[in-house]
């Protein structure tokens, strides 16, 4: 094992403080809302253009890392420069450490703790560089730190190449289902249209095709209904997914919590969709779950449970078209009653459940392999970075 020798983070690392004034000349922006938090990627990106206050200046292979809490353990590693929040530390290397590795060091649990230890301020705290780079750490030498970096780097790029490979595979049926249902340019089509609509497709609400369910939530003060084995969905996780399979929750619920409440166990591939507070996002299940009040599920009445989630989807973008840029506050029983949706003949719906499936069965296969590589990143990431698991040449 190589000598591990202890630094100071000031004497490995030190602020960017390149302040950029909005000057007309478009740049990436990352804000706090485009950093996932645990996740170590980005969930989009903004234009300079659009934020008017300063902002700091960051370059490919800085780290950046979300000072405000209770958003810690922002961080994320851009290969690409642009501009962002002034409440993101931009975080540059010094001589003496890898970029890589530094990065993967700001994103440690322990890294985290001490900046939570530091932080100052009562409304919203955030996190003191100066209390930051005084916290010691133990460091191997440069080939050393390299080789680690390497390890958790090449986890974290197949992570990315099953993201992307997901949103390909979404991207092709979305336009399959668009190319079918709304242009109508499906197998065998004869072009002739009945009130507008391919003969035997009629106008109506999805609750004809479907069955609506709802959710509940146990008592929080009761500890035996929480903490279980079965799933349980709130708005917060709807928001996380995606707009993809749901895989994992933040709370658990008992089969004693699904009985004293108004919650109960959905089907595997039902469509959730937020009904209050951040209303409209949706997801469907990759297994059995529970859901909250806040959330309904839908589910298909013939199992064309695909063709229903992105008939969902084309009716939360009609949703707000229709709303002219503000955003709708609830969903409803009466909304999914009132909302008229294309509801093509069965033959068609079937033809296109059976081309689609293959892409959503190799969606979920990525996503349990993406889960699998972030909890392997994720375990051993503290064990490299304190020198538990020996790296050899």
């Amino acid at each position: 094992m190589s000598e591990w020798k202890t630094y100071k983070l000031g004497d490995i690392a030190e602020l960017r403080k390149e302040q950029i004034v909005s000057n007309g000349v478009e740049q990436p922006y990352i804000g706090l809302e485009h950093i996932e938090q645990q996740s170590l990627r980005l969930n989009g990106v903004g234009s300079s253009d659009n934020v008017v206050s300063n902002k700091f200046k960051f370059h490919n292979g800085d780290t950046l890392y979300g000072r405000l809490r209770p958003y810690f353990r922002k961080v994320y590693n851009p290969k690409f420069e642009g501009v962002c929040s002034t409440e993101i530390f931009v975080i540059k290397n010094k001589k003496n450490v890898d970029k890589d590795f530094l990065y993967y060091l700001v994103a440690t649990e322990e890294f985290t703790n001490i900046a939570n230890s530091g932080s100052s301020g009562t409304h919203m705290p955030r996190a003191d560089w100066k209390q930051l780079e005084k916290s010691e750490w133990n460091i191997p030498d440069l080939p050393t730190q390299t080789q680690i970096a390497q390890i958790l780097t090449s986890l974290d790029e197949k992570i990315e190449l099953n993201l992307q490979m997901n949103q390909t595979l979404e991207a092709m049926a979305q336009a399959i289902f668009k190319e079918w249902f709304v242009d109508f340019k499906f197998p065998n089509y004869d072009g002739v249209l009945v009130d507008s609509l391919p003969k035997g497709w009629r106008i109506g609400s999805v609750l004809e095709i479907a069955t609506l369910l709802s959710g509940g939530t146990p008592k929080t003060d009761i500890e035996e209904y929480w903490n279980g084995t079965i799933n349980w969905i709130s708005a917060k996780d709807i928001t996380s997914s995606n707009n993809q399979f749901i895989i994992e929750t933040e709370k658990t619920i008992t089969e004693l919590g699904i009985k004293k409440s108004a919650a109960k166990l959905l089907p595997k591939f039902t469509t959730i969709i937020s009904a209050r507070g951040t209303v409209g996002n949706y997801c469907i299940l990759s297994k059995e779950m529970a859901i909250s009040q806040s959330n309904y599920g839908l589910k298909s009445n013939s199992d064309d449970d695909y063709f229903l989630f992105l008939m969902v989807e084309n009716m939360i973008l009609m949703m707000k078209a229709f709303s002219y840029g503000t955003v709708f506050d609830t969903i409803t029983t009466k909304t999914f009653q009132e909302m008229e949706v294309t509801i093509p003949n069965e033959i068609i719906i079937k033809k296109f459940e059976k081309l689609i499936t293959p892409l959503y069965e190799k969606i979920l296969t990525n996503q349990f392999q993406i889960q699998s590589l972030i909890q392997t990143r994720d375990t051993l990431l503290p064990k490299l970075m304190n020198g538990k698991i020996e790296i050899k040449n």
